[in-house]
C-alpha cells in the first residue's frame, strides 16, 4: 500500500516538474508618448514614465507587490505609428495579461475607436482632450474605454468666457475674438465656444484661421483691431511655436489693450520663453498646475504634485534637470506628464486587485468608479471620473519681466493662478 502512494505522489511530482515551474500571469500595460517628431525632441516624456514607472514597481510598492511589465514607445506625433504600435501588442500579448493602453493625441484615438472600444475592449487613456470624443456627443456612452487626462477644449474655452463674463469692466458687452489653428485640434472646441459666447450675449467679432506656418500676424491683428476686439482666444497652437510668437507680439502691437487668452497648451514656459514681453497679461487655461517657472527655483512648492515632480527629476534625473534648455529637462511639465501617467496606471491597477479584478473589465470598474485627487495636484480636491475626463482646470496670468543678463535681455516669470480649481463636471454653463 505505501510503496503504491509513494508511486502515485513520484508521479505527480514527476508531472509537474515536466510541466516546468508555475509562474502566475503577467500584468502588462503600453504607454507611447510624441518624444520625437514634427513637435520637435521631448524625450521628457519619456524620462518622467521611466522615472515613475521604476520608482512604481520598487519604492511604491507595485501593485499591491506585484510588479508591472511596461512597455514605452515613441510614436513620433504619427497617428499611424501609434495604431500600428498598439496593434502589434494586441498581437503579441493575450487579453489576461494586457490590460491598459495609453496615447496622447486625437488623430490616434479616432482610428482606433473600433480596435479598441468593440474588438478588443481595452481600458485606454489619453492626452487627448477631444470634445468631440469627450464632450457631450462622445464620451462614455459612446467610447466606453476611452479616457482622457484632462478637461475638453470645448469646455477650456467656455471656461475663458465664463471669466470674461465675471471679470468685464468695460461698457457695453464683450467684444471677442477667435483665432484657431486650421487643423482638428484648433477646431476642437472653437465651435462650442463661439456658441457659449454668443449664449452669454458676447458679441463674437471674429472668427480667424491663422496659420502654424504664419511668418507674419499683421493682417490678422488689424482685423482685431477693426473690429474693436477686446479679447482674443487663441487656440490650437503650442507655447512653443514661432507662429505664437510673432502672434502676441504682433498684437501687442497693433491692438495695444487687447486681451490675449488661451487653452492648455498655450499656457505654459515655452510661450514665456518665445513671447518674452509679450507674455505679460496673457490669461489662459492649464489642466495640470504650472510647474516650471524661469528661473526654476522658484517653482511652486506649496503644490503636492509640482514639487513631487522635481525631487523626482532631481534625484534621477540631475544631470538633466541642471542642463535645462541646454539639452535637458526643458519644461518640468513635459517631465511631469510621464510622471502623472505612472502614478494614475499604479493607482488604476492597484484599485482594480483591491475592489474588482485584474482583467480588463476589471480595470474598466476602477476607473469608472475612481474618486482621487492625485497625490495632490490639484490643491486637495478629488474628481470622479464618471465623464471619463479628468475634469479640472484653473486658470492662469501670465507674469513677465525682462532682465539684463550679461549682454542681453531674457525673460522671466511664471504663469500663476488667479482662480480656484474648477470642476468642469460641476459647473452649470
Amino acid at each position: 500500500m505505501k510503496e503504491k502512494m509513494y508511486f502515485v505522489l513520484a508521479s505527480i511530482l514527476a508531472i509537474f516538474l515536466l510541466a516546468g515551474p508555475v509562474t502566475a500571469k503577467e500584468i502588462k500595460v503600453l504607454s507611447q508618448f510624441p518624444m520625437s517628431g514634427p513637435v520637435g525632441s521631448l524625450p521628457e516624456f519619456g524620462w518622467g514614465y521611466i522615472d515613475g514607472m521604476n520608482w512604481v514597481n520598487n519604492e511604491g510598492g507595485g501593485v499591491n507587490g506585484k510588479k508591472i511589465t511596461w512597455y514605452l514607445e515613441d510614436f513620433r506625433y504619427n497617428p499611424t505609428v501609434e495604431v500600428a504600435n498598439f496593434t502589434r501588442y494586441c498581437a503579441e500579448h493575450s487579453k489576461d495579461e494586457f490590460l491598459m493602453a495609453t496615447g496622447y493625441i486625437t488623430g490616434g484615438l479616432k482610428p482606433l475607436i473600433e480596435k479598441v472600444n468593440k474588438e478588443e475592449k481595452i481600458p485606454w487613456l489619453d492626452g487627448s482632450y477631444s470634445t468631440e470624443i469627450f464632450g457631450e456627443t462622445g464620451g462614455p456612452s459612446k467610447y466606453p474605454y476611452f479616457y482622457s487626462l484632462g478637461a475638453t477644449y470645448g469646455n477650456q474655452i467656455k471656461a475663458l468666457i465664463k471669466w470674461i463674463k465675471e471679470n468685464h469692466k468695460a461698457k457695453g458687452t464683450p467684444r471677442v475674438g477667435f483665432v484657431y489653428s486650421p487643423t482638428a485640434w484648433g477646431r476642437d472646441g472653437t465651435p462650442e465656444g463661439i456658441a457659449y459666447a454668443k449664449k452669454l450675449g458676447f458679441d463674437v467679432v471674429a472668427e480667424i484661421e491663422y496659420p502654424y506656418t504664419a511668418t507674419s500676424a499683421t493682417n490678422e491683428c488689424m482685423t482685431l483691431r477693426k473690429k474693436k476686439a477686446q479679447y482674443v482666444i487663441f487656440h490650437g497652437y503650442s507655447g512653443a511655436s514661432a507662429c505664437t510668437a510673432i502672434f502676441f507680439k504682433t498684437a501687442k502691437k497693433i491692438v495695444k489693450d487687447i486681451q490675449l487668452m488661451g487653452t492648455h497648451y498655450t499656457t505654459s514656459r515655452f510661450a514665456i520663453l518665445t513671447s518674452q514681453q509679450a507674455y505679460e497679461g496673457y490669461v489662459g487655461v492649464a489642466t495640470r498646475p504650472f510647474s516650471d517657472p524661469i528661473p526654476r527655483a522658484s517653482y511652486p512648492k506649496d503644490n503636492a504634485m509640482v514639487k513631487l515632480a522635481h525631487d523626482f527629476a532631481q534625484k534621477y534625473r540631475p544631470d538633466e534637470y541642471k542642463k535645462g534648455l541646454k539639452g535637458g529637462i526643458k519644461d518640468i511639465f513635459l517631465y511631469m506628464e510621464g510622471l502623472t501617467y505612472a502614478f494614475m496606471i499604479q493607482k488604476t491597477l492597484t484599485d482594480a486587485d483591491n475592489k474588482y479584478e485584474l482583467t480588463r473589465e476589471g480595470v474598466k470598474k476602477a476607473l469608472d468608479n475612481m474618486v482621487w485627487d492625485f497625490k495632490g495636484m490639484f490643491g486637495g480636491k478629488k474628481f470622479s471620473y464618471k465623464s471619463h475626463t479628468i475634469p479640472m482646470l484653473q486658470i492662469f496670468k501670465g507674469k513677465v519681466k525682462m532682465v539684463k543678463i550679461g549682454d542681453k535681455m531674457v525673460p522671466t516669470g511664471g504663469v500663476l493662478p488667479i482662480t480656484d480649481w474648477i470642476n468642469t463636471d460641476e459647473v452649470k454653463w
